[in-house]
């Protein structure tokens, strides 16, 4: 693809896929530099979402290969893919990570950029890639573990700005990075605060994963 053809198609991404990304991006969706653009990179073990993401990424230009598909021994299968490094993913780069003490670490984007992009569509896919279903209390997990305090505190305020959903949050034992005590955070959506989310996003999760609403 030439240099007018990725400026072309990077000029042509639809305002609702801003929003899946910014959603992907929240949950395990990474980006990185490869020569002078950034590509994204898919790496799941659910296959249903694996594959509709693809699809739109095809629809649009993105893509060139499929999915590649990794058994493991006694563990989850792993549905992955990349797309082509293009001006947009570099600019969305240079949004979602930052170099902390000589290493790269993904941090929020800036407050209004966010939270313009976080819409019901981006929560949905949030939760397809990094939610859970606590099932003995009834409530929705958000394993926001890898963002500092601060920004996980953040996410806590425009889902109650923006949606009026209440959450508390959690220290887990991060085993990554034992050593950073302002990372291991977890938003918990409490059972009161569920149906609210149902009508929020149900219409945009797929049927294999609407378990993670309890559903």
């Amino acid at each position: 693809m030439s240099k007018e053809e990725k400026e072309n198609v990077s000029n042509s991404i639809p305002e609702w896929f801003n929003q899946i990304v910014c959603g992907l991006m929240l949950s395990d969706a990474t980006l990185r530099m490869n020569g002078k653009n950034a590509l994204m990179g898919i790496q799941q073990t659910h296959q249903e979402l694996t594959q509709e993401i693809l699809n739109m990424c095809f629809k649009l230009n993105l893509i060139l290969s499929g999915i590649h598909v990794i058994n493991r021994n006694n563990r989850q299968t792993v549905y992955s893919f990349q797309t082509l490094s293009l001006p947009y993913f570099t600019f969305l780069y240079n949004d979602w990570y930052k170099i902390i003490d000589g290493k790269r670490h993904k941090v929020l984007p800036p407050e209004l950029h966010l939270e313009s992009v976080f819409t019901p569509v981006a929560f949905a896919f949030f939760i397809m890639g990094d939610g859970s279903w606590d099932v003995h209390g009834s409530r929705l997990v958000l394993h926001t573990n890898n963002f500092t305090l601060n920004e996980v505190k953040r996410l806590q305020s425009i889902l109650l700005s923006k949606f009026n959903l209440r959450s508390y949050l959690v220290k887990i034992n991060l085993k990554i990075i034992p050593s950073n005590k302002d990372r291991g955070y977890i938003i918990k959506i409490p059972s009161k605060e569920i149906e609210k989310v149902r009508e929020l996003v149900s219409k945009y999760i797929y049927p294999s994963l609407k378990y993670k609403l309890g559903m």
